[in-house]
């Protein structure tokens, strides 16, 4: 269910998905990128948020994971997980609703 005065369009939707399949690519640069420069549209800018802050969650469990060999081990997983995720959200977000990554650190506000 969409909280916004009004629905996004089919261009706000086309890259708040864009965004999240980017992600997959280039981390949190896409949704930094798109967060800073979309910062006008009120759904695009949420999406990045979104995407944004579960980035920037990776990339600190990665690091995590990195200190132990069990760790290292398990990055594989990780990367898969994210890439369902993002390939979720990006499905949300072409329907006009801002998906909220699960266990996410939400830093950016």
């Amino acid at each position: 269910m969409s909280t916004y005065v009004q629905e996004p369009g089919q261009d706000s939707k086309n890259l708040a998905a864009i965004t999240h399949v980017a992600s997959i690519f280039f981390a949190f640069l896409a949704p930094l990128l798109v967060y800073l420069i979309k910062s006008d549209d009120e759904f695009v800018k949420a999406t990045a948020k979104e995407g944004l802050n579960f980035a920037i969650t990776v990339l600190l469990v990665y690091i995590l994971l990195g200190i132990s060999v069990i760790g290292v081990a398990l990055m594989p997983v990780l990367w898969l997980a994210t890439v369902v995720l993002y390939i979720i959200a990006a499905k949300t977000a072409s329907e006009g609703q801002v998906y909220r990554f699960p266990l996410t650190w939400r830093l950016v506000q």
